[in-house]
């Protein structure tokens, strides 16, 4: 075996391996939202490790039977799955990242009409404050939904979906929808809500930034409400 050879069987592995467990998570956050199931961490942590196993021993057989060295198959298989861990790691560290996606989302369905609205901008302010502090008070179950949904929604592989279904494909700019100008992230959201599955998605985030949206006092002007009718205890 030449180097040339080695170099491409490293580099398939590493690169293999990081794509292989990136997408375990992907699929699986793509399956909760389809199904409409939501599977606790415990569960999602023990498929990735059975997905984890079987795609490692089969990449593993594969480099064997491709050069008969059950030293390098070895030390590939290795690589394979070190790096379907970090691909793991790295898929799910998106999930702390749920505040940027949800303001960018607050923004998308409630753009500036008004150049001269002063107080747009501590609508939406004060619209993500309620919707974190919403979040903090769900159960662990709820929360961990939500985020999937947030994850889901902003990723690379969750817009591509999005679009293709749509036949918008074209329009698809392969940039998560935090990365994405205020015009595309509106465009995006508008795109989702008239998906068949996107329409879900659209519909659970309109339906929970809505409600936050309006329980700010800084919407009440808006749509002609004093706040009398609510209790002390609900007024910010």
């Amino acid at each position: 075996m030449t180097t040339h050879d080695l170099i491409l069987y490293l580099v398939s592995s590493l690169l293999f391996g990081y794509v292989a467990g990136f997408l375990t998570v992907k699929i699986n956050h793509g399956l909760v939202i389809l199904l409409g199931k939501l599977w606790s961490t415990g569960n999602a942590q023990r498929r990735y490790i059975l997905v984890g196993g079987i795609v490692t021993v089969i990449y593993g057989v594969t480099i064997f039977y491709q050069t008969n060295n059950s030293v390098l198959a070895l030390i590939f298989t290795s690589v394979f799955a070190v790096l379907f861990l970090v691909g793991i790691k790295h898929a799910m560290h998106r999930f702390h990242q749920y505040e940027p996606i949800l303001k960018a989302s607050i923004q998308s369905l409630f753009p500036k009409e008004d150049p001269d609205d002063d107080n747009h901008d501590d609508l939406l302010d004060d619209t993500l404050k309620i919707s974190l502090e919403m979040l903090e008070s769900m159960r662990k179950s709820q929360l961990e939904s939500l985020k999937i949904l947030f994850v889901f929604f902003d990723s690379i592989f969750g817009g591509f979906l999005i679009f293709l279904i749509s036949r918008k494909i074209q329009k698809f700019k392969f940039r998560r929808f935090i990365s994405l100008s205020k015009e595309n992230q509106v465009e995006y959201m508008t795109i989702c809500a008239n998906s068949k599955y996107g329409t879900l998605i659209s519909t659970a985030l309109k339906a929970f930034i809505g409600y936050n949206y309006y329980t700010s006092h800084f919407s009440w002007d808006k749509i002609g409400y004093n706040g009398k009718v609510l209790r002390r205890s609900f007024i910010n």
